[in-house]
């Protein structure tokens, strides 16, 4: 499934509640798949954001604790800062982000984004849910038995 376009689809219909924010998808390793971008490079954002993200994953082994946990990332200001949410579909990792400023409740934001995170799985398992399997209307073969198939692809020639 084409994840970029869902979440571009999944944005459109919600809206942005977040004014003067940034607001990132990212896969894990930091390829761009959906952003609000103000005058920042969306690739470095991506590479910046993943690489924070496994860095403080991992100092986060060093806490004792529950594994099942799911920890985000903060780094802010009274008015500015980084917020960091993974999320998974169908075992693909995701990182969801926003740089602000400007802010008077930082609190708020990450309030919020957290809200967000919840309605885009509830949108995303409603898409697995109606999406039907494909069915092929046309093959390249009408019939075609095994020994020809064999025959199609060996490299033996008679």
């Amino acid at each position: 499934m084409n994840w970029e376009n869902q979440f571009k689809k999944f944005f459109a219909q919600e809206g942005l509640e977040l004014s003067g924010c940034n607001i990132f998808i990212f896969r894990e390793d930091g390829i761009p798949m959906y952003g609000v971008y103000k005058n920042l490079d969306r690739n470095a954002v991506g590479a910046l954001m993943a690489g924070s993200w496994q860095a403080a994953n991992a100092l986060s082994g060093f806490i004792q604790g529950s594994k099942e946990e799911i920890f985000r990332f903060s780094f802010d200001t009274a008015e500015r800062g980084i917020y960091i949410l993974p999320f998974s579909i169908k075992k693909t990792a995701f990182l969801l982000g926003v740089i602000f400023q400007g802010q008077v409740n930082p609190g708020l934001i990450k309030s919020k984004m957290r809200q967000m995170l919840e309605r885009l799985l509830q949108h995303v398992e409603k898409i697995k849910e109606e999406t039907p399997m494909p069915q092929r209307e046309k093959f390249l073969f009408d019939e075609i038995s095994d020994r020809e198939i064999d025959r199609l692809f060996s490299f033996e020639r008679k």
